[in-house]
């Protein structure tokens, strides 16, 4: 999908060869994963891959979708409130 030779993507894979700069933002734009992972602390990550992939998701979803995850939401929420007592 990025128009690199799979061997290279192998050596990356399994070898750990270093990927050059370009390889490397295309892959993670492609991926939709965050570079802070990689370079930074847990600590000082803004928002992690996970959270990324999730926001992409919610980008599409219409009103009525919304309303569904903000109750998922508070659900989770209440729940944690739950376990915590």
């Amino acid at each position: 999908m990025i128009e690199i030779d799979p061997r290279y993507l192998t050596n990356i894979e399994n070898k750990g060869q270093h990927p050059s700069l370009q390889v490397l933002y295309d892959l993670v734009s492609l991926l939709n994963v965050s570079v802070d992972e990689f370079f930074l602390p847990a600590s000082s990550q803004v928002k992690s891959t996970k959270r990324r992939q999730l926001e992409n998701k919610i980008d599409n979803f219409t009103d009525a979708d919304l309303v569904i995850m903000e109750s998922v939401a508070d659900g989770i929420v209440k729940s944690k409130e739950v376990g915590e007592m």
